[in-house]
């Protein structure tokens, strides 16, 4: 049966079709499907929206309503969340204004009641929730998020007592989505104004020398750095003092070592055009859209692209540090998951993979690699595992596809893990932990791991996350050699991220591509 609501809908569309065939000569679409494919209209949205009310939305007597002024306005400013208004019909919905037509056009009143309900919804949603579907431009991402239904926002929004605000509400409002908002409008001047030349490539430039590339460089910094003098320089190819404060600035800024020295990675950083800097941080704003709306009052974030740790309370960062990483060829994936246990001098069981590729080659290599780390060798036989003398093997002739032995490596100074490790329920088996190897700490990019997360001070972040846990258990760092595990009676949350734009220390922040996920989500953008 048809319902007098679903005629006043048929009608709707008809009257788009009839709109686009006399404005437009090139197309004239003579279906609702016709009209879908070419200017994207969700027809089966529309229709669950219209159907619980035969009147207009956002006009009365063909005038707009606050309603509808409200919706417009969040309709333009949709190009700060880095994304594009006419997406949204924006440049149609101001062509077919009703307040721009002749009064009793009811078909163009009803068009663009019907057009903005549409970009309305749309971008509802994409700020709620994103505008790409994570699992296709990004599948290494893997944060849930919570349902959101767009229309049912919509509806109730319009029964509030203030429509605009309910539709400010869905905005991120963590300080990292504010600050990359900020961000994009600044950088969005610099391309609307040209954005800035390129630095000739040098040699490595060291404070206090004299070189002609300098006046290049110190006018190239000031575009972003309006402490930097440009003007009355005595001395313009010298690399002074306040250059060098600039450069160092700008090195941190880009994840690179901040020593001043200004060689190929700093002017390659330099030559990045503002347009491309703008693309990063609108494909951050993305993925920060992605994220929980709610992510706790406790929490451990983790970012895989600067490679940093933070420790969050009540929204303010209590700890800090560095991290390594996945390497590129086993990338660390973008999850969620809690800190459950926390083990001291934890044993390795060292994945089969890792002990194919990684271990055994050491192993035939020097034949007592696995006696000085303390690795134990189990052979498996009738689903009874078994320790075996390593020295019993002839390592030369195991091959790496046919691996059949599993390995352990006991705790000690050599255990990979250091002294903590910290287990993070997740379908890729990884965990936060301790490591040996302190040194790598100071290099710039941590990607080398095999996917696990070394954290800087574990027993720091442990005291984190025990905090308000475990009031009789030992302090751990009171226990030696006994391994030890501790369950966390409120689980902590953890996040692992890839953001390439980032707030860091209440300072912007890029980092390298190393994953290429950025590069991905580009060619979808």
């Amino acid at each position: 049966m048809i319902t007098d609501k679903a005629i006043i809908y048929a009608v709707a569309i008809n009257l788009v079709c009839l709109f686009f065939s006399g404005q437009t000569a090139a197309y004239q679409p003579n279906s609702t499907q016709q009209l879908e494919n070419t200017y994207n209209l969700d027809t089966t949205s529309l229709s669950q929206l219209y159907s619980s009310s035969t009147d207009d939305i956002w006009l009365q007597n063909e005038r707009l309503n606050d309603k509808a002024n409200a919706a417009l306005e969040f309709i333009s400013l949709s190009v700060n969340h880095g994304l594009n208004p006419n997406d949204y019909h924006h440049d149609l919905l101001h062509r077919i204004d009703p307040t721009h037509q002749n009064l009793g056009d009811t078909s163009n009143a009803q068009l663009f009641d019907l057009m903005l309900s549409d970009g309305l919804l749309k971008l509802i949603h994409d700020i709620a929730t994103g505008r790409l579907d994570p699992n296709i431009v990004d599948p290494k991402w893997s944060i849930p998020r919570a349902p959101f239904n767009a229309i049912t926002f919509l509806q109730q929004a319009l029964t509030s007592e203030n429509f605009k605000d309910s539709l400010l509400s869905l905005i991120p409002v963590s300080a990292q989505y504010q600050q990359l908002i900020v961000a994009a409008k600044r950088y969005q001047l610099y391309v609307d104004h040209g954005g800035w030349f390129n630095v000739p490539r040098t040699l490595k430039l060291r404070p206090e020398v004299f070189h002609p590339s300098i006046p290049s460089i110190r006018n190239r910094l000031a575009i972003e750095d309006a402490t930097l003098n440009v003007v009355n320089i005595r001395q313009p190819n010298y690399y002074e003092e306040k250059l060098v404060h600039a450069v160092k600035k700008f090195q941190r800024r880009h994840s690179l070592h901040a020593d001043g020295i200004i060689g190929p990675a700093t002017i390659r950083e330099m030559n990045v055009s503002a347009a491309d800097r703008l693309q990063q941080i609108n494909i951050n704003l993305e993925r920060l859209r992605w994220l929980p709306d709610n992510l706790g009052k406790r929490y451990i974030m983790v970012n895989l692209a600067n490679y940093r740790l933070t420790a969050v309370e009540n929204d303010k960062v209590k700890l800090n540090m560095r991290v390594i990483v996945g390497k590129a060829k086993r990338s660390t994936p973008s999850f969620s998951s809690k800190i459950t246990h926390i083990v001291l001098n934890p044993r390795w069981y060292i994945p089969n993979k890792l002990a194919r590729l990684d271990l055994l080659p050491k192993q035939q290599n020097n034949p007592n690699y696995f006696d000085r780390y303390n690795i134990r060798v189990f052979n498996t036989e009738n689903g009874k595992k078994t320790q075996i003398d390593p020295d019993t093997v002839d390592w030369k002739t195991v091959s790496r596809q046919r691996f059949p032995y599993s390995l352990v490596q006991d705790p000690g100074k050599h255990n990979a893990l250091g002294r903590l490790k910290f287990i993070v329920p997740n379908p890729w088996r990884i965990y936060l932990h301790d490591t040996p190897s302190k040194s790598l700490f100071n290099r710039n990019e941590r990607n080398f791991s095999s996917g696990c997360i070394r954290v800087e001070d574990p027993f720091a972040l442990a005291d984190f996350s025990l905090r308000g846990n475990q009031s009789n258990s030992p302090a751990l760092k009171t226990l030696t050699t006994d391994s030890y595990s501790t369950k966390l009676e409120q689980p902590l949350s953890v996040y692992a991220v890839y953001a390439t734009v980032w707030l860091h220390d209440n300072e912007i922040v890029f980092s390298p591509d190393n994953y290429k996920r950025d590069q991905k989500m580009a060619s979808y953008l």
